[in-house]
């Protein structure tokens, strides 16, 4: 059994129990930066969130039909030229993130599974870079 505060209220857990609720809140900041984190390609932070990865396999689809000319607002609010290289580029910037923010959930709960005291490891540590520190 564990000893601890948890939501404000003093709490004994089994330690299973607590490992439990620490991988929930590890998924939830793997979901939350995968929605909101965004990936960077190049100087640009494009968005990630459900809509714009829609958008953005669309652009992938369209290919060298997509319109010429289309600008695309960026996360940093500046517009760019989105081109079929570009949207692949985008698309490749995404399924990279993904698989490094899952990646890393995984370490943290290795480490939360090892971990003597589970509320010792810092879940915030280690994440992968993203726009606005989200």
């Amino acid at each position: 059994m564990i000893n601890e505060v948890i939501g404000g209220e003093p709490a004994t857990t089994p330690a299973s129990d607590l490992r439990a609720l620490l991988w929930e809140q590890i998924k939830t900041l793997r979901d939350r930066k995968t929605q909101l984190g965004g990936y960077q390609v190049g100087a640009h932070w494009f968005h990630s969130d459900t809509f714009s990865r829609t958008q953005q396999m669309a652009l992938v689809m369209m290919g060298a039909g997509m319109p010429a000319g289309l600008q695309w607002k960026t996360m940093g609010g500046e517009f760019v030229e989105m081109t079929p290289a570009l949207a692949q580029q985008v698309f490749t910037a995404a399924a990279v993130r993904d698989a490094a923010l899952f990646a890393h959930a995984e370490v943290l709960r290795g480490q939360v599974d090892a971990a003597e005291d589970p509320l010792a490891v810092d879940l915030s540590a280690g994440w992968p870079e993203s726009y606005g520190g989200v």
